[in-house]
């Protein structure tokens, strides 16, 4: 890593946005609840907050692609994002709630595809050492979602917005000291990102991806609530959270290691097998915390190994000046499509059928993202 690099300002920006999402993520199903939405209800707010993750990361890539000016882009989406989401503290009832979830993610959704392509673009040739920046943000989200289980343990979830308003603050104001990366320099060839997409691998790569995050779909929206069914406390529930991000820190901060002998589409196949195994051992293991806690420890692999692959392979896949969009289709279609039918799914599943046999279906979600990806990528040797 080259001396210019702002390394401790990009691992702060990671660390805040991931603390906020530490509060957010495990908390938004148990605030949606205590404000009496119905499971149907929680279920279509993830999956809308899950449909502005298509739009919104396109047309702010394609804005920062235009003139490179991506943490300007950033400063805009991040600082938006975080009043909308502090509105949602005094919205009352569904739709008001529903509408301020959609205007944070209109906003908010932008701003992490082009940090990624920041970072790559300041670590320039050191790529590799992209997970010793990003752990920072695994850190923040382990610090959080444990300090806050106890909190909302004794005060309540009622006041959770502002916490995530407050903590997206601090990470705009680390942002207003991170410059504008270099440019990656452009592809010499005309291909277009349209050309790009109709590569065979290329769409392989973003069907696997899009069933990956699929497959979560009852993990974000019901987890938290599915333990609270089993009888585990809020700081149960916050630990299980922070455990495995703890087991996905510790990934990061070796998988530059792991790259030397891995390729990224074996770090992509193992990371989706991971992820099949997590949910059939979940559903198996609920009423056994020792277990639940081992189980959750495959987090490493079903999200930093996956990540740290699926950002990598978008970024040489997608050369240039089409990086800012290369990630943000990429978030767009597996976070965004993906997440969407993963959230409205489980949702409406989650009244029809006993909520253990979800994550069966998530199970068989993953097994098909990993048979894509282990057919499609087949000539990928990067």
């Amino acid at each position: 890593m080259s001396a210019h690099v702002p390394a401790k300002r990009l691992a702060g920006f990671y660390f805040w946005y991931f603390a906020a999402i530490g509060t957010l993520m495990p908390f938004t199903g148990l605030f949606l609840q205590d404000r009496g939405c119905t499971p149907a209800q929680i279920g279509a707010i993830g999956g809308l907050m899950a449909l502005t993750r298509i739009v919104s990361p396109y047309l702010w890539g394609q804005y920062a692609d235009r003139d490179a000016r991506r943490m300007a882009a950033i400063r805009i989406t991040l600082g938006a994002g975080l009043l909308a989401f502090a509105a949602a503290q005094f919205a009352p009832g569904f739709w008001l709630l529903a509408l301020c979830f959609l205007v944070y993610g209109m906003f908010n959704n932008g701003t992490m595809p082009q940090f990624e392509v920041v970072t790559f673009n300041h670590l320039g040739a050191n790529g590799d050492r992209y997970g010793r920046i990003r752990l920072w943000g695994s850190i923040g989200f382990v610090i959080t979602v444990m300090a806050m289980g106890p909190v909302f343990e004794h005060i309540g979830v009622q006041t959770m917005p502002l916490w995530v308003a407050g903590m997206f603050a601090l990470c705009w104001l680390t942002g207003l000291r991170i410059p504008e990366a270099p440019a990656a320099p452009r592809s010499g060839g005309s291909e277009s990102v349209m050309g790009v997409m109709r590569r065979p691998e290329v769409i392989a790569l973003l069907a696997a991806c899009l069933l990956s995050q699929m497959s979560f779909g009852p993990y974000y929206n019901f987890f938290s609530i599915w333990l609270k069914d089993h009888g585990y406390s809020k700081f149960e529930i916050g630990f299980l959270w922070a455990f495995g991000v703890v087991a996905e820190v510790g990934i990061f901060f070796f998988i530059h290691r792991l790259r030397r002998f891995w390729s990224l589409r074996s770090m992509m196949l193992w990371a989706l097998a991971g992820t099949a195994l997590r949910w059939f051992l979940q559903m198996t293991f609920i009423d056994n915390m020792p277990w639940m806690t081992a189980v959750q420890a495959l987090h490493a692999v079903s999200f930093a190994i996956y990540h740290f692959a699926a950002v990598s392979l978008i970024q040489q896949l997608f050369p240039g000046a089409m990086q800012g969009r290369g990630q943000a289709i990429y978030t767009g279609l597996s976070y965004g499509v993906g997440g969407a039918i993963g959230g409205f799914g489980s949702g409406l599943l989650w009244e029809v059928m006993h909520p253990d046999l979800l994550w069966l279906v998530s199970t068989g979600v993953a097994l098909l993202a990993w048979l894509i990806a282990w057919r499609g990528l087949k000539d990928i040797r990067i």
